[in-house]
């Protein structure tokens, strides 16, 4: 058995979860916290047995992740409180993604064929489970953002659930929203891409009382926010909306309404051109602001920017989803330090458990 101190505020990290366990469930999750930080390599029931503190058998270590009594959506909101506690938060930002963690067994719970964009140097398709993950933005500093997990839900395709049990992702992010709202009275800004910018998530939130600031393709059509003032006398039904505005690409081409500006992402400021069009986005049936940012030293670089907070300005448009690059970040160190995507866990309980 190893040997090792725990400081005043890590233990209080801990404790801060104790509530969503049972009493017999406890003493083990006290026990493998720190033996799973500390484990190099790939994390296994055996080596946490072996490195822990509470002396029971190895088989009581297995029953903890797949039998024991835990309360998911009490961990989730103690670990939110915690965090909103701790940096005194006032004004919420989410940031919303999904991940891949690749699996070799055909026998684990979950599993299936999932398509990585990310991959390179060619996209394709992977054996493994997909996460989605809800995590709150904090500053850190004067210019370091970072993301902290508090929400994930295993994501499983259609052909591998029952009668009734098939949630899409975006379905997932939804119940995860509707808990959150439940847990902060005050404002929340959801940061996410451009996979999550639709009706199915965007139309949720917005009844929620949460912005969401996310990314356009290049092709998206939108109209004028007020339709034109219509000639007098003429006939017929008067229009809801302007009329069509060109592509993004198109107005991205143009030379005229865009400003030079100081932005702040990323750990450094730099300077921007930044064009904003307020206007009618159909698939969403509500006014956005979209903001067009181009890179001086790289004219062929340009994002589209959309948010459904029309009182934010470019800059803040700009830095807000800089800081959805957060997640990203997270994800890796979740992966290569603390062994996301390498525990071996088979059953249904300890695949959605352990992670």
């Amino acid at each position: 058995m190893a040997r090792y101190t725990i400081s005043s505020s890590f233990l209080g990290v801990v404790l801060s979860v104790r509530l969503a366990f049972s009493k017999r469930s406890w003493p083990y999750l006290a026990a493998a916290i720190v033996p799973w930080l500390l484990c190099a390599g790939q994390r296994s029931v055996t080596r946490l047995w072996a490195l822990g503190s509470h002396r029971r058998s190895l088989s009581g270590y297995y029953r903890f992740l797949s039998d024991g009594k835990w309360r998911l959506e009490v961990f989730f909101r103690c670990l939110f409180d915690l965090m909103v506690r701790t940096f005194r938060v006032s004004e919420l930002t989410l940031v919303l993604d999904d991940t891949l963690s690749p699996k070799w067994g055909r026998g684990i719970f979950g599993t299936a064929f999932h398509f990585d964009h990310t991959a390179r140097p060619r996209a394709g398709y992977i054996w493994g489970h997909n996460w989605v993950v809800l995590a709150t933005v904090v500053q850190v500093g004067t210019l370091m953002w970072v993301a902290l997990p508090f929400w994930v839900a295993l994501y499983r395709s259609e052909k591998t659930c029952r009668r009734g049990e098939f949630r899409t992702r975006h379905e997932l992010a939804v119940e995860a929203l509707r808990a959150v709202r439940g847990w902060f009275s005050g404002p929340i800004r959801l940061l996410a891409d451009g996979a999550y910018f639709n009706r199915s998530l965007v139309g949720p939130a917005r009844a929620l009382a949460m912005g969401v600031v996310s990314r356009l393709r290049s092709d998206a059509r939108l109209r004028e926010a007020r339709p034109r003032k219509r000639p007098k006398g003429k006939r017929g039904r008067k229009p809801k909306h302007g009329p069509w505005l060109p592509r993004l690409s198109s107005l991205a081409r143009q030379r005229s309404g865009f400003r030079t500006l100081a932005v702040a992402i990323y750990g450094k400021t730099v300077t921007l051109r930044l064009r904003e069009v307020v206007a009618w986005w159909p698939p969403l049936s509500c006014e956005v602001k979209v903001v067009i940012a181009r890179d001086p030293k790289r004219p062929k670089r340009v994002a589209y920017l959309v948010t459904t907070d029309l009182s934010l300005t470019a800059v803040e448009v700009v830095e807000a989803f800089a800081r959805r690059w957060t997640i990203e970040q997270m994800f890796s160190v979740a992966k290569h330090q603390l062994g996301f995507d390498s525990a071996e866990v088979r059953k249904e309980r300890a695949v959605r458990r352990h992670a």
